[in-house]
């Protein structure tokens, strides 16, 4: 004869086995499995959804299915990490979505990755603001292309253009800094001094009109503008107003201003801060328009998300260390050993190498750096005579 067994203990023998299965199924449902290709799922999903947030995708349209075209995303996640792989294993899982993964446009600022010129070429004496000593002697003039690095100092004019190369994000740019004294200052030169913003020619042809001109870089580029019946920003150029005309929506570029003034500090402000007869009130030689600013007051400028998406692109963008003392960053880009680099990358560049002001110049193909003659991130298959036309440059003569 069977004993009848009660409604209680039967509840009790059921919460008793869900006390032991449960720690199992709560570790099934929190078990990551790696992921490679071939593999499907609602797993698979998140994980090209989190990628497409980081913009390792640039759509948002995509299946349940892990394909070579993720494995190959996933490859170019791990890789911001030093490592090489294309399989989404757990702990690569674990990276991706924690808060501060890593983006698609990441560039690492410095690392083991990143090799820089290793010469140290015999100077000449030199003065406290690293111009010759002796003012009357020849310039020192020293160019190594092989280590990246070139040298240049007078007795008014100090420059030094070293140039960077990390492998592990495949990205080349050129750190070049600038020290002035002897009331020597940052120039504009244009491609004709008659039709001033009127005639475009080629960046090297530019400094061939200008002897003395040691160092130029490409500017704001406000001659297509003009060109192209476009707002201009507020553009001063040699204490001439060329516009003062400008936007104060925040679509790229923003029109941020740099002026250059007369103790040879540069200062940025935001598109309609001043009037040009303003700057000029304040004695602003120079005023370049494009942006957006980088660091204001030594600090993180808050806008440099308004160009969309921030793609690795060549940039150029110039800072202030001190008056009289000026940083350049260069960033080639659009080319197999360099990819380029984001507006975040720049900014936090320029705040690791302590500059005060910085603002980011036209980049793209209009991104040029030209020392004694020579362009220094010109992609060598292409010939000088099909680089980008310009109005003008900022330059700086001996």
């Amino acid at each position: 004869m069977s004993r009848r067994v009660s409604p209680l203990a039967r509840l009790l023998c059921l919460f008793l086995l869900l006390c032991i299965l449960a720690p199992a199924v709560e570790a099934r449902a929190d078990e990551v499995r790696s992921l490679t290709v071939g593999d499907k799922g609602q797993d698979v999903v998140r994980l090209k959804k989190r990628l497409y947030e980081l913009g390792y995708f640039t759509t948002e349209f995509f299946g349940d299915t892990y394909t070579k075209n993720t494995a190959e995303k996933v490859r170019r996640f791990i890789s911001k990490y030093g490592q090489d792989g294309d399989v989404a294993t757990p702990e690569v899982q674990e990276w991706l979505y924690a808060d501060d993964a890593r983006p698609e446009a990441y560039v690492a600022m410095t690392g083991p990755a990143s090799v820089g010129p290793t010469a140290q070429p015999e100077l000449p004496a030199l003065a406290e603001d690293g111009t010759l000593a002796d003012k009357a002697a020849a310039p020192f003039l020293y160019k190594n292309e092989d280590d990246g690095l070139w040298i240049y100092i007078s007795g008014t004019l100090a420059i030094e253009i070293r140039r960077f190369d990390n492998r592990v994000d495949n990205m080349i740019w050129l750190e070049t800094r600038v020290r002035l004294s002897g009331g020597n200052r940052i120039r504009t030169i244009f491609s004709d001094e008659q039709k001033t913003a009127r005639r475009f020619d080629k960046p090297l042809n530019i400094v061939k009109k200008h002897p003395g001109v040691i160092l130029a870089f490409s500017d704001d580029y406000f001659g297509w503008r003009r060109d192209a019946k476009d707002i201009e920003g507020i553009v001063i150029r040699e204490e001439q107003v060329y516009s003062d005309v400008t936007r104060t929506t925040r679509k790229f570029p923003p029109l941020d201003v740099m002026a250059a003034l007369p103790d040879g500090s540069l200062r940025t402000y935001l598109p309609d801060e001043h009037t040009a007869q303003e700057y000029l009130d304040i004695g602003a030689q120079n005023t370049w328009a494009f942006g957006p600013i980088l660091v204001r007051d030594g600090q993180p400028f808050d806008g440099v998300e308004v160009e969309a998406h921030n793609p690795r692109q060549p940039r150029q963008g110039m800072g202030m260390l001190a008056p009289n003392d000026y940083l350049f960053l260069t960033v080639l880009g659009r080319r197999k050993d360099s990819e380029g680099c984001s507006l975040q990358w720049l900014q936090s560049r320029f705040l690791g190498l302590g500059v005060s002001e910085a603002i980011n110049l036209d980049g793209g193909n209009s991104a040029m750096l030209v020392f004694d003659g020579e362009m220094l991130n010109k992609v060598k298959n292409i010939k000088s005579g099909n680089l980008r036309g310009m109005v003008s440059m900022i330059a700086f003569t001996d």
